[in-house]
């Protein structure tokens, strides 16, 4: 997507507000109405975005094993004037904590994934969405030239690993978006 600056200096914003992965998070968050998140290897922009779109009660679960990155989103929701009581943070990895987690109770769960282990964490989270929920891996494609993906060899390809995990579950509606290192959401029926 191209913008367009119409002389008002808002470019960046706009680009921010648009064209990214946490313009998804925040429409996603605010159309599902989400009181029930969980981020697993987020960022403190995609903290913000994701608490900018639940409603005002709702609790974000941040998964992560780095203590710098959850001293970062700690202070961006301080900075923000948000209450910090809607931030849970757990030091753990999140392949082990989602299945600890109760299932069928989040409105949506965002991760950010390496890409080899983008199916066993899409395993794993899927049954925490409840019916409606919706699941966002971030880093889901492959760049070409790695071996067993489908896509066109040219671009970004998300693996066979992938696909297998999401077709042995009629119940999970998916969509793949091009933004940034790409987005697999996928909904729960």
């Amino acid at each position: 997507m191209e913008l367009v600056d119409s002389g008002h200096g808002t470019e960046r914003s706009e680009t921010e507000r648009f064209g990214s992965s946490e313009a998804v998070l925040r429409f996603l968050a605010s159309v599902l109405r989400a009181k029930s998140v969980v981020a697993v290897d987020g960022s403190a922009s995609s903290a913000l975005a994701l608490c900018g779109g639940m409603i005002p009660e709702g609790t974000l679960t941040c998964i992560t094993l780095d203590t710098g990155v959850q001293r970062a989103i700690r202070g961006a929701v301080a900075e923000a004037d948000l209450p910090t009581h809607r931030l849970r943070m757990i030091t753990e990895l999140g392949s082990e904590v989602l299945p600890k987690l109760a299932e069928g109770t989040y409105d949506l769960v965002h991760i950010v994934s390496g890409g080899c282990d983008s199916a066993a964490l899409l395993d794993k989270a899927a049954p925490l969405l409840r019916p409606g929920g919706t699941l966002v891996l971030e880093g889901a494609f492959e760049r070409s030239g790695e071996h067993g993906c489908l896509g066109s060899q040219e671009g970004p390809r998300m693996s066979r690993e992938v696909l297998h995990a999401i077709h042995a579950d009629p119940s999970l509606v998916p969509v793949a978006l091009p933004i940034d290192s790409g987005l697999l959401a996928v909904a729960r029926d």
